[in-house]
């Protein structure tokens, strides 16, 4: 497949692409074209999870352990926040995932945007502490997009194996105002 289905601004956080194995958290689209089928022709193991189960993605819910073992890269491109609970779960999946040497690539809502979107937003100061706690060095980290669609685009590198731990409750911030 010669077209890339993964839009532009979320390009520059795969690059440099790691391994030959991903793991994708949603199944994220672009029109009718899956990402996971572009990952697939660039030769890379691509696994993804949704609730759902469309499109390829096993039926996974994120609250519940995963054990699908480790990956090159873990995704999340605007997942994460969709999960109403369990959030501990969530991020502990994604740190037992990530291979040691592998990298964990995250653009999820900036906490104060995206009102009307998601449940969750992962603040710059959770990621810092994901981070310090669980052995990763931060790659990239910033404000990616304009207000009100700003995100929090990072790229974390594992270098060390550690047990996890949940970065600080007032850093990864509850969505009040979405509309219920």
């Amino acid at each position: 497949m010669d077209i890339n289905p993964v839009p532009e601004y979320c390009r520059y956080l795969l690059d440099p692409m790691v391994g030959d194995s991903m793991l994708e958290l949603g199944n994220k689209k672009s029109g009718d074209v899956a990402y996971k089928s572009w990952f697939t022709a660039q030769g890379i193991r691509h696994v993804s999870v949704d609730i759902n189960g469309l499109d390829g993605a096993l039926k996974l819910d994120l609250r519940e352990p995963l054990n699908l073992g480790q990956f090159d890269m873990v995704t999340n491109f605007g997942c994460t926040e969709h999960v109403v609970d369990n959030q501990y779960q969530v991020w502990k999946n994604i740190h037992e995932a990530v291979k040691l040497g592998g990298v964990y690539i995250g653009m999820c809502p900036s906490p104060g945007d995206w009102w009307w979107h998601g449940e969750h937003y992962p603040s710059m100061d959770f990621y810092r502490q994901f981070a310090d706690l669980n052995g990763y060095e931060i790659e990239h980290m910033a404000i990616g997009r304009e207000h009100p669609n700003r995100n929090v685009d990072v790229r974390l590198r594992k270098f060390m194996e550690t047990p996890f731990t949940m970065p600080d409750a007032g850093t990864l911030f509850y969505n009040e105002m979405r509309p219920r």
